[in-house]
């Protein structure tokens, strides 16, 4: 067992840090695929009852990273290419949707907020922070999206972001493919400050078809293959 960890700022209920904490480990990869996760030992390491750490573990298998099975436990969801791929194509569709929906309501100052999360994206990357920056590309588009004032629309596009963060990792590791989602994410402002609603859903669809293209190249698995799943790196 790792060592019990030092004082945090806790989030707003013990609950949410415990569920941020072992979400994070997850993605991380702190926790192995397809790993038992002993919730006696998550509750002492986080100085918490069980209670909250058996409430995650429920919200982490509803947003897929965790399968809870009668009897024998919790365990960490194992990559499967094939759903990564679904995931992808649903993203597309939605993500096009929600900047269509977002872009007649575009302020100079909403602009403005997303080109500096843009912009602290831009500097992860270049400090080689890659955790970090998969943190914030999330917010830069989600933060893209809430001018379209559909929150149900918006919940699922999070869920898939989650969802979908540990194949992620493999693609913003890698140099080469970071500085191209740079190049991606200012084709997506440029098209939303010219009141570009085609383009901007082009763009999108674009980053996001790349991005997948790009963690199935890094895994040597051609686009349309019938792999079962993915072997932590």
């Amino acid at each position: 067992m790792s060592p019990v960890r030092s004082n945090r700022i806790s989030p707003p209920t013990v609950m949410q840090y415990v569920l941020e904490t072992v979400r994070a480990d997850i993605l991380s990869g702190r926790y192995p695929m397809s790993s038992k996760l002993d919730q006696q030992a998550i509750a002492a390491e986080l100085g918490v009852s069980i209670i909250p750490v058996r409430e995650c573990l429920r919200q982490l298998e509803a947003e897929g990273l965790v399968q809870i099975s009668p009897r024998r436990g919790a365990f960490v969801v194992e990559l499967s290419v094939d759903e990564f791929r679904e995931i992808y194509g649903i993203r597309e569709v939605l993500e096009e949707l929600a900047i269509h929906k977002a872009l007649p309501h575009y302020t100079p100052a909403h602009l403005d907020h997303v080109s500096q999360i843009n912009a602290r994206f831009i500097e992860a990357i270049n400090d080689r922070a890659y955790a970090t920056a998969l943190e914030i590309n999330q917010e830069f588009h989600l933060t893209l999206y809430e001018p379209a004032r559909q929150p149900l629309l918006l919940d699922l596009i999070s869920s898939l972001s989650t969802r979908s963060m540990r194949y992620r990792q493999i693609y913003v590791n890698l140099p080469n493919r970071a500085q191209q989602a740079i190049i991606d994410h200012e084709a997506i402002l440029d098209a939303c400050r010219s009141g570009d609603s085609i383009a901007a859903g082009q763009a999108v669809r674009s980053h996001l078809r790349r991005t997948l293209e790009g963690v199935l190249a890094t895994l040597k698995v051609a686009p349309e293959s019938d792999s079962d799943s993915i072997h932590q790196p």
